[in-house]
């Protein structure tokens, strides 16, 4: 399942929910996600937040906090040329998604199906909002400070 969504990810395409979901679940049955877990890029549409909801409640735990990156369009295109421009320039290969048109693709997508997801646990009560163009350090702190509250 791991490598068809890398598949899919590298087109810059969204995972198809069936695949996401069953990635998820059989994660959080295994005994290191016993005491908790962090979902990175999970869920990416309101299906697949409301199956994750389902399943969660069917193991009888539900989500502490929704973390939200927020990061300005334009800068994330300037920082993937640069990116892709490094590479280049010493040798490396370049990733795939580090494109403009792969980003673009990638964009629509977040707008017409991720971006409703803000919403969705926002109106929970679970959302927790972090400029994401902060220096690291900072963004790893404001990060750290809103989880610390669930340790």
């Amino acid at each position: 399942m791991g490598l068809r969504a890398k598949h899919i990810m590298d087109r810059g395409e969204l995972v198809p929910d069936e695949v996401g979901i069953a990635i998820v679940a059989d994660r959080m049955d295994h005994a290191d996600a016993t005491d908790g877990f962090v979902l990175d890029g999970f869920p990416r549409t309101v299906p697949q937040a409301e199956a994750l909801d389902r399943e969660l409640a069917a193991r009888g735990i539900g989500l502490d906090a929704v973390l939200e990156l927020e990061v300005n369009e334009d800068v994330l295109l300037v920082r993937i040329r640069g990116r892709a421009e490094e590479a280049a320039n010493q040798g490396q290969s370049v990733r795939h998604d580090d494109n403009p048109e792969v980003f673009e693709t990638r964009l629509r997508a977040y707008r017409a199906q991720t971006a409703p997801v803000t919403e969705y646990y926002r109106s929970q009560g679970l959302l927790k909002i972090v400029n994401g163009l902060q220096p690291i350090d900072t963004v790893t702190e404001e990060l750290t400070t809103a989880l610390s509250a669930f340790a």
